[in-house]
């Protein structure tokens, strides 16, 4: 049985290239949601085994918010995705356990993730994973 992959961000072709890549590596999407209020509501009614959620969005309930609440209704495992350079230096309030990737990232990383995100414990009983990208960054 495939995993099911909730996608939330809110940058329409990210999304969409996202959502093909997924579908190419066999994951059964559930949903593309381009606000954490709706990735909510996707969540509670689909139950997706891994979020790949980007953190910086566009509306009222940031990607960190909707994940607790994800995390905390489901239990599926998170991928936090993002653009935002020093993401590393202000996470006051991000959980320490949890898949970070900086974009732009490759297929390769995006596997590794998708991998290590499958095999995760609940987040407070598995160490902090971090995929580094092409520039050394996380």
């Amino acid at each position: 049985m495939s995993r099911r992959v909730l996608i939330v961000e809110d940058e329409y072709i990210v999304a969409a290239d996202l959502e093909a890549t997924l579908a190419n590596m066999g994951y059964a999407m559930i949903g593309i949601a381009a606000s954490g209020e709706e990735a909510v509501s996707i969540a509670g009614e689909q139950r997706p085994d891994i979020v790949v959620m980007d953190i910086k969005l566009r509306t009222a309930m940031s990607g960190h918010e909707a994940a607790q609440i994800i995390q905390r209704q489901t239990g599926a495992a998170v991928i936090f995705i993002t653009a935002y350079a020093g993401f590393r230096d202000d996470r006051k309030g991000m959980p320490q356990a949890g898949i970070w990737l900086s974009k732009p990232f490759s297929e390769d990383q995006l596997k590794l993730a998708l991998d290590a995100a499958g095999a995760q414990r609940p987040a407070n009983e598995c160490d902090s994973k971090k995929i580094e990208n092409s520039s050394g960054e996380y």
